[in-house]
């Protein structure tokens, strides 16, 4: 799983006003609600273990993410990363594609069809 951020991150309003190391936090916490599936959310525990009081608040000021009841959200996140359902189907697919290609059945070039290769060769 890859945690994507736009290129124009590094210049946008709530970037400056949060601050380098507030950041720095709100990446290391976008790439664990990435890695975990977690859809942008980012549990307290995770966030206060990895910044400080003052970089959790300077977060919240800016905009850069929403205090919850037992977190943070980072509000943007599914705009620029796919969902956890998103994630889930992306490998349930390439899974059945593999599956279907160990067993002598491949896709079609582009045309969506499969096709059975004999003795593991295209016909």
């Amino acid at each position: 799983m890859w945690f994507r951020i736009d290129d124009r991150f590094y210049d946008h309003p709530k970037v400056l006003a949060a601050g380098n190391t507030a950041v720095g936090l709100w990446v290391r916490c976008g790439t664990y609600s990435a890695a975990y599936g977690l859809d942008g959310v980012v549990p307290a525990r995770v966030a206060r273990d990895r910044g400080s009081r003052r970089d959790l608040a300077a977060l919240a000021s800016s905009g850069l993410w929403v205090e919850t009841a037992d977190g943070f959200l980072l509000p943007d996140f599914l705009e620029f990363n796919p969902s956890r359902a998103e994630v889930d189907e992306r490998r349930k697919a390439d899974a059945e594609r593999k599956r279907r290609g160990r067993n002598g059945v491949e896709q079609d070039g582009g045309s969506g069809q499969f096709v059975a290769r004999a003795n593991g060769h295209r016909p």
